[in-house]
Formats: C-alpha cells, structure tokens, sequence
C-alpha cells in the first residue's frame, strides 16, 4: 500500500511538473507567434535596423504598458495606435514577454562626438539619469532602455513628448515638463547620446 501510494504521488509530481512546462512552453509559443508581424518595421525578433525603434531586450513592463498606451489613445502614434487596436491585453503580455527574453542587439551607428558630448552633459544636469541610468540603460522597468537606441526614433519621441497637444501616458508627464525647457538642439544633442553608447 505504502509503495502504490509513492507511485501515485511521484506520477502526480511528475505529471504537474510536465503541465508546467506544456504551459510555459505554450506561452512562449504564444508570444512568439504573436509577434511575428513586428518583424516588418522592427526586424526580425525586435532587432530594428532602420527608424523603427529596437524592441528586443526592453523590459515587459514598458513594453506591455506601451502597447496598451498605444490602443487606448493615451500616448500619440502615427502607425502603432492602430496596429494596437488588433491585440488583447493577453496578447500584449506574452508579445512584450517574448521580445523581453531577447538579449539588446549591437547597431553601430556614426553620431557627431561633439554633440554626443553634449547630450551626455544635458543627460546628467537635466535629471535624465534618475530614471533612465548613467549611460542610458535603465534599471528601472517601467523606463526604457535608451542606450543604442536609434537616434532619429529618439529625437522624434522626445519632440513628440514635448509637444502638449499630443498625448502622452500620465506616468510620462515629468518627462513633458523637462523637456519643454529643451531646445531643438539639446533634444538632438541627447539623442547623439544615447545613440552613442552600447
């Protein structure tokens, strides 16, 4: 009786552990497949070559609250709001948990020292670093990563952030406020850089 009952439990053990497993590997399945269509402005597995932003290795956080922020109008878009509008929250999740799982790529791109130099210095008087890191990489997950970002992405988000008449998630607000003392050269200068570094 004692043995049968051993048998019964290491089974039982046995059997969640690999329903843990079917689960989790259907989840990344999930988000993989969810995000296939990405690949078509931000390459393949989020690793973006052009204008479009990088995607892969942001935090799950940022990118989930993104994407919702995105389909219920509360932060402005040209393309994304409408894409957005295609996605459940559950669909939003594992997509954001599949591109999180994606080690950041390396791009290199040619950016003016001098005015890199420049944004570094905005970068620390500014406050910049208190959410997003000394060099751009945030620790924080609801901030994204802004080191080896696109320069020409960044500096449209940072005008688009600055612009009142555009939405923006409440969240996101300070950032409004640090920018709107930022001329069109600083905002350009902080995106050399965070383009600048790896």
């Amino acid at each position: 009786m004692h043995h049968k009952l051993s048998r019964i439990l290491a089974a039982s053990v046995l059997g969640s552990a690999l329903l843990s497993g079917a689960t989790t590997a259907s989840a990344d399945a999930t988000g993989a497949m969810v995000s296939n269509p990405c690949a078509g402005c931000h390459g393949i597995e989020g690793a973006s070559q052009g204008q479009a932003p990088v995607i892969a290795g942001l935090s799950q956080m940022y990118l989930a609250s993104t994407m919702k922020a995105y389909r219920d109008g509360q932060r402005y878009a040209t393309i994304m709001d409408r894409i957005a509008k295609g996605y459940t929250d559950a669909q939003i999740d594992a997509m954001s948990g599949h591109f999180a799982n994606i080690g950041w790529p390396t791009n290199n791109q040619t950016v003016d020292a001098d005015q890199a130099a420049k944004g570094q210095k905005l970068h620390t008087s500014s406050g910049c670093a208190g959410c997003h890191g000394a060099t751009g990489v945030s620790m924080m997950p609801n901030a994204p990563r802004l080191a080896g970002q696109y320069a020409g992405f960044l500096e449209q988000q940072m005008h688009d952030y600055k612009d009142a008449a555009k939405a923006i998630p409440p969240g996101a607000m300070v950032m409004r406020s640090m920018l709107a003392a930022m001329s069109d050269e600083d905002i350009a200068a902080l995106a050399a850089f965070y383009a600048s570094q790896k």
